[in-house]
Parts: structure tokens; sequence; C-alpha cells
């Protein structure tokens, strides 16, 4: 194998090493900024998208007498029923919240890694292609 071909397949692979980052990237910044809109659009704009009807919530109704077990479980009263209704969703709200505080730190740091990734490679890349 004479030097020239070698030379060839090193350019080769370094060219696509740098394209192959820089889509990947592209890719990172792409789908984290589609999120980082998604989730803007659900906190400003669509503000019902968030709440979803599988959050507990306690049923007040008594049980029959045939399924109690225990003698001294007894039915909630009225107030307890709905504090805890309250409780479960002051609880729900709030893993909401922190839900998409996590989404927007993930996507904010994949923008931030995947901006000067993508630029840096997709230099280096175009400098592949002018030698």
């Amino acid at each position: 194998m004479d030097t020239t071909s070698a030379q060839n397949k090193v350019f080769l692979i370094k060219k696509i090493y740098f394209y192959l980052v820089s889509f990947v990237a592209l890719m990172m910044v792409v789908f984290s900024l589609g999120d980082l809109i998604n989730t803007t659009l659900r906190i400003y704009v669509f503000t019902h998208a968030d709440n979803f009807s599988y959050y507990p919530t306690m049923v007040c109704e008594a049980p029959a007498p045939s399924t109690i077990k225990d003698p001294n479980v007894k039915p909630l009263s009225q107030a307890d029923c709905e504090k805890q209704n309250t409780d479960n969703q002051k609880r729900a709200d709030e893993e909401r919240r922190s839900q998409r505080e996590r989404d927007l730190v993930r996507d904010i740091s994949m923008i931030v890694v995947g901006l000067p990734l993508f630029t840096l490679h997709w230099l280096g890349a175009k400098k592949k292609d002018q030698e």
C-alpha cells in the first residue's frame, strides 16, 4: 500500500468523523430546541396541556361493610377526604413543576454542549474539505 492511498484513507476517516459528530451535535441542538419550545408552550400558552387525569384522587365513599376486614378501619370523613384530595393535588402540581424544571435544565444543557460541538466539528469538516 502506497503512502498516498494510506493518506487518502486517513483523510476520508477524519472527514467522516467530523461530519458524523457535526450531525450528532446538530441533532442534539435541534431536539433540545424542540423540547424547549414544547415546554415553553405548555407553561405559557397551552396551560392545561400538563393536566393529567391519572393523578391520584381519593374516593370519599364509605366502603361496603362486607369489604371491611378490620373492624378498626373507619371510612374517612368528608373533611379528611377533601384534605387528602387537596394534598394529592398539591403534590401533583409540585411534581409537574419539578418535571418541567428538569426538562428545561436538560434541554439548556444539551444546547450549551451541542452548539459549540457542532460549530467546532462543522468548521473542522469544512477545513478538511478545503485541503
